[in-house]
């Protein structure tokens, strides 16, 4: 006599079923955009614009940075390097989708020369996340 070892048919319909509605609703999540927080994206996008002026050698940055990520970032400071280094303290939070602009006096800037301008931000968890560009200095 042969004893019948396996799943009786109920029993394996159920977990038939059971597992075409797990498969089910994380298509559904997944299509309704539901797990797109669960990655963490530091992103900012930046535009510098660096001015001279030739009646007194001064300069000024005007700047845009807009978080593009899906986190808040605290923007600490914007450095410009060149033969100095300038240094702008932001010290404002930004939330995803937010911008800030300003215009700034800087030190002494030079028409026609390159600068390196460095944005240096925190994530909510203490990670530093900076950018870096080079931007032409114009006069006024």
């Amino acid at each position: 006599m042969k004893i019948r070892k396996g799943v009786s048919s109920i029993l394996g319909t159920i977990l038939i079923i059971s597992i075409t509605l797990a498969l089910g609703a994380l298509l559904f999540g997944y299509s309704k955009g539901l797990f797109n927080n669960l990655t963490v994206n530091e992103s900012l996008y930046t535009q510098f614009e660096l001015l001279s002026s030739s009646s007194n050698g001064m300069g000024f940055l005007e700047y845009t940075i807009k978080n593009t990520g899906n986190v808040a970032l605290h923007i600490d400071l914007i450095k410009i390097i060149g033969n100095k280094t300038d240094i702008i303290n932001i010290n404002s939070t930004i939330q995803p989708g937010e911008e800030i602009q300003n215009i700034t006096q800087v030190g002494s800037i030079v028409s026609g020369n390159y600068y390196t301008v460095l944005v240096i931000a925190q994530t909510q968890s203490g990670q530093q996340y900076d950018t870096v560009s080079n931007v032409l200095a114009v006069s006024e």
